[in-house]
């Protein structure tokens, strides 16, 4: 599979303009100030629990299951006019920006870039892809009530699901094969 099948020309668009959102709201995120940042803390740490002490395959299993189906809403949830995946992009952004501010304060910045890259070489990129159909699925609904789009909704649905399982799908698959090892090497 080349790289002009995995970004094919429907989404292009969509990828770059939830690029910049993620790149904007990560930037954001660093430069939060400390009160939001100590208050996202407390959330983290409730997250983080969930995970602790869990065997190999079960952490692999659970990131993997909520990567899936966050990811599965985010597209699908594109029908609402694209809103919802594209707040999604920017919310993902924001919180990692904190993530790494926090992780940079307290272990410098290049051992919290190495805490995040996880996340930002596979992670973000399904779930922009899949935001990205999610946008795409949204114009064409506006379009379509429009009166400027002809195509059957439904066939544009099973065109964006077939893209998710063939790209998405394996990227979430690596991601939370690393991201299990990761923590298991830190444990």
């Amino acid at each position: 599979m080349n790289l002009g099948e995995v970004f094919d020309r429907t989404i292009k668009p969509y990828l770059l303009i939830l690029s910049l959102i993620f790149a904007a709201a990560f930037l954001a995120g660093m430069l939060a100030p400390s009160s939001t940042r100590q208050h996202m803390n407390g959330a983290f740490q409730a997250v983080a629990d969930n995970y602790r002490g869990l065997a190999g395959g079960v952490l692999f299993f659970k990131f993997l299951a909520h990567n899936v189906a966050a990811s599965i809403l985010i597209l699908i949830s594109g029908l609402l006019f694209g809103i919802i995946p594209t707040f999604a992009i920017g919310a993902n952004g924001f919180v990692l920006g904190v993530v790494y501010r926090q992780a940079a304060e307290m272990a410098g910045y290049g051992k919290a870039a190495l805490k995040v890259l996880p996340h930002g070489v596979l992670e973000i990129p399904a779930l922009i892809i899949a935001a990205s159909y999610g946008l795409w699925l949204g114009i064409n609904v506006l379009r379509r009530i429009r009166g400027k789009e002809s195509d059957p909704v439904g066939g544009q649905v099973k065109h964006a699901f077939r893209r998710y399982f063939a790209v998405v799908f394996p990227l979430l698959i690596v991601a939370a094969t690393i991201e299990t090892a990761i923590i298991l090497a830190l444990h």
